[in-house]
């Protein structure tokens, strides 16, 4: 996200540079904004997508909670048969439970790894559909900048044209669905 700021506030001050090099005469500028926070919390595709993600982790944590159910089940027994097990018996259910500790540490590793590859992608994937969706709904009603609101730190709300692109996701994905 960071990044994001950072190259947003670098088009926007390149986009301003430019601006000031038109002739005065020339300018009749057209400018809006867009809040994407609000885009992907007010659309069917965003609540789609966080729907997805949601699943996911659920899904995760479940394998997650049964791994470590059957790692405490396991030290349950350890504790109540220890001092009635031979010594070899016990030392193969402390190697089991040291087993299914390694298996968890893996398991959560590889569950926070595939997350976290998931939500990016979909962030990456849903940032350049809105891009392209502004660049398309610019062109079409003219405007000469639309700016994300996090880099503008006032703006009319005249300007913005968030609604309207929350309207034009909507209208896509039921007609994609």
């Amino acid at each position: 996200m960071k990044n994001t700021r950072v190259l947003a506030l670098a088009v926007t001050c390149a986009a301003l540079w430019a601006l000031a090099a038109i002739p005065a005469s020339a300018q009749q500028l057209k400018i809006g904004v867009f809040d994407a926070e609000r885009i992907s919390a007010e659309t069917a595709e965003g609540a789609k997508i966080k729907a997805r993600l949601t699943a996911l982790q659920e899904r995760k944590r479940k394998e997650l909670e049964k791994i470590q159910s059957d790692l405490q089940a396991l030290q349950q027994e350890f504790l109540a048969t220890s001092t009635s097990l031979s010594d070899e018996k016990r030392k193969e259910l402390g190697l089991r439970i040291q087993r299914k500790q390694v298996e968890l540490e893996g398991a959560q590793k590889s569950a926070n790894q595939e997350l976290q590859v998931e939500v990016e992608s979909a962030q990456l994937e849903w940032q350049r559909r809105m891009l392209d969706l502004v660049r398309a709904y610019g062109k079409e009603h003219g405007y000469t900048l639309i700016l994300p609101v996090e880099v503008v730190p006032y703006f009319s709300s005249s300007i913005d044209v968030t609604d309207e692109l929350i309207r034009l996701v909507d209208e896509r994905t039921a007609g994609n669905g």
